[in-house]
């Protein structure tokens, strides 16, 4: 997988038979969600399982369905799947809100699902442009899940652009993306409107992965976003690191903190760590999201740094998720193994005692995918190196893990729309690269 589609979070562990996302009790139904689904002429191609990308989707929001809690704010925006695309202005104008945000109608949503064919162009921008109208001005939180296998082809308006515009609108309002065996051009484009829209990115090749990822994507929208993981206080300098393993830690740091975490990497490992800080509503000023990974001779490989918003600017509780990637992560070439570090700073500014971080790792082998970081991890070095897995052999995945008394989300990194999911969750979190 190319080393910029790693893009978040942030954010993930690979999910192939993830188990479906605990909703129960924690679910904030004043959180109100909305799916962006393509429905154009490229979702008629051939997805690999025996089916078309289209029929994938209808499948995945089918799975999703039957997951979601009864009365879940959600709603569905379809583009694409109306006017062929003889002319071109009016398959640009080809979106259409097929189920308004209101409390689910299951039956109803998976009808206009079924129902949906591919005929048209993608006009992500117009799409995105019309979603505050469609999720309203509520309370809570406002999640875009944008689900899409081609990049818009009907600009202007610059799909990036109106990501940017339609964050703007809200305090609580993001927008993620969820990108169906794309190329690399589109993939730098879903990835920059996942940035622009303060939510995350995450990939999926295998159609039949779909479901997942979707499922985490929207875990996140109905629940408030609290930190998970093993809790863990990172060392003071890159030589005193807490040492992680693999899966969620949490960490809380004071304006003007910096932590370094350490994590020891095998040969034939990659390493993908996804940092995701939550700024509280009631946070004043304004700080940065600072990151840097270090590979174990002390060079810096990988960094990043964004500006957190307090209540003032007008962006209080804006998640922030980065993704720190060691090189040759594509695996062209020998990884370098042994103790890499990394740091997070939240920058003096904001007027809170403590910013609470949530961060995940991950150790991928060559060809393995990233997907959502769900289990809690444990502190210290590993007591047997992790054998590489062959790629082709879908990882085993643990129910959502209890730690310190905290159901851990599903995570968006990034998620997030707040997910990492993540979602993504978790992951999930989140370094976008458009270059």
């Amino acid at each position: 997988m190319p080393r910029g589609s790693l893009f978040a979070l942030a954010l993930l562990v690979a999910c192939a038979l993830a188990a479906p996302p605990a909703w129960g009790q924690s679910a904030d139904t004043r959180n109100r969600a909305l799916i962006v689904l393509d429905g154009s002429k490229s979702m008629n191609e051939d997805a690999g399982n025996g089916g078309t990308r289209l029929d994938a989707a209808k499948q995945a929001v089918g799975t999703l369905l039957d997951r979601l809690p009864p009365g879940a704010p959600l709603g569905l925006r379809v583009y694409g799947s109306k006017v062929a695309e003889t002319s071109r202005e009016e398959a640009c104008r080809d979106t259409e809100l097929v189920v308004p945000v209101g409390p689910l109608d299951k039956e109803a949503m998976r009808s206009r699902v079924e129902g949906l064919t591919g005929k048209g162009r993608t006009p992500i921008g117009n799409s995105l442009l019309a979603v505050p109208d469609d999720l309203g001005e509520a309370e809570g939180r406002r999640t875009v899940i944008l689900v899409s296998d081609g990049g818009d082809n009907c600009a202007p308006p610059n799909p990036c652009e109106a990501a940017r515009e339609v964050s703007r609108r809200g305090i609580d309002l993001s927008i993620s993306v969820v990108g169906l065996q794309v190329n690399e051009r589109v993939r730098r484009q879903l990835e920059c409107i996942a940035k622009a829209g303060g939510g995350t990115y995450v990939g999926v090749d295998d159609a039949d992965e779909l479901a997942d990822e979707l499922a985490a994507a929207l875990s996140r929208a109905f629940r408030d976003y609290e930190p998970a993981g093993t809790k863990v206080t990172g060392g003071p300098a890159s030589p005193q690191a807490e040492v992680l393993q693999a899966g969620l830690y949490q960490d809380a740091l004071a304006p003007g903190d910096t932590r370094w975490y350490a994590v020891d990497v095998p040969r034939g490992k990659s390493l993908l760590a996804s940092v995701t800080a939550i700024p509280s509503y009631e946070d004043r000023g304004q700080s940065a999201l600072g990151t840097e990974l270090l590979n174990p001779d002390l060079e810096r490989v990988d960094g990043d740094r964004e500006v957190l918003y307090g209540a003032a600017a007008g962006e209080g509780g804006r998640v922030r998720a980065q993704s720190l990637l060691m090189p040759d992560f594509a695996g062209a070439g020998e990884l370098p193994p042994g103790r890499y570090t990394f740091s997070v700073e939240i920058e003096d500014g904001l007027e809170t005692d403590a910013v609470p971080v949530e961060i995940g790792v991950q150790l991928l082998g060559p060809g393995e995918a990233p997907g959502l970081t769900r289990a809690a991890g444990e502190v210290g070095p590993a007591a047997t190196p992790t054998p590489t897995p062959s790629p082709t052999t879908a990882p085993d995945f643990a129910a959502p893990a209890e730690a310190d008394g905290v159901d851990v989300p599903v995570v968006v990194g990034i998620g997030v729309a707040g997910i990492a999911v993540g979602l993504i969750a978790a992951l999930v979190l989140t370094r976008r690269r458009t270059a």
